[in-house]
């Protein structure tokens, strides 16, 4: 998991929530602005956020046709197999890989994802603020919980300091809620926070 970063004036165990209260924009059109003023949006990702912009956020079928296109550039390279997990808010994730290919097989299998992804990237990054993290909160943590309340998938005293503290531990076990509970993963991936467990399901690219 990314941290938010260690500030030196904070005390140790309030790392976590570095950021607490404030906002990545002042708006939903304000970030799809930040988004398409960097000059690696690609201009089928602008021409998407620019819909979005008018029609209050980007489309599931503007979404759902990205992913769906980034996964036929995969196999349209010759990879077998390209799994995308679907969660309960919509968001998409591709599952991790199987790295039995040859050393410069799964780094030319990187190099493609990046190239294939470089539509769906800024979509994908406002589509899962719109499900994820409508108030723009600026700390993951945060946002996190205020997403699994939103869904009622923790009880109402559940904090972000608790969520940080207890993913902070790595152990499953630490855990107060299920965290492998679908919603619950997709809140996580919604705001940049991928786990993988054991019982997860593979791809098989090569």
């Amino acid at each position: 998991m990314d941290n938010e970063g260690h500030s030196g004036d904070q005390h140790d165990e309030d790392y976590e929530l570095v950021g607490s209260g404030q906002k990545k924009a002042d708006s939903l059109n304000a970030y799809i602005d930040q988004i398409l003023s960097y000059p690696e949006t690609t201009d089928s990702a602008r021409e998407i956020l620019t819909r979005a912009k008018a029609n209050g956020g980007v489309s599931v079928s503007d979404y759902e046709r990205t992913w769906t296109n980034y996964k036929q550039c995969l196999l349209d390279k010759g990879y077998k197999e390209i799994i995308l997990n679907k969660y309960p808010n919509g968001i998409y994730e591709e599952a991790a890989y199987y790295a039995n290919g040859t050393p410069s097989q799964i780094q030319k299998f990187d190099q493609d994802r990046q190239l294939c992804f470089k539509d769906v990237g800024p979509v994908n990054e406002v589509f899962s603020m719109q499900q994820g993290n409508p108030n723009l909160a600026a700390n993951v943590n945060e946002a996190i919980v205020d997403c699994l309340h939103r869904n009622n998938l923790v009880p109402k005293e559940y904090t972000a300091k608790q969520y940080a503290a207890e993913r902070a531990e790595g152990d499953l076990k630490a855990f107060s809620i299920n965290i492998k509970d679908p919603g619950v993963r997709g809140c996580e991936v919604a705001n940049s926070v991928f786990a993988s467990y054991p019982d997860d399901k593979l791809e098989h690219p090569f």
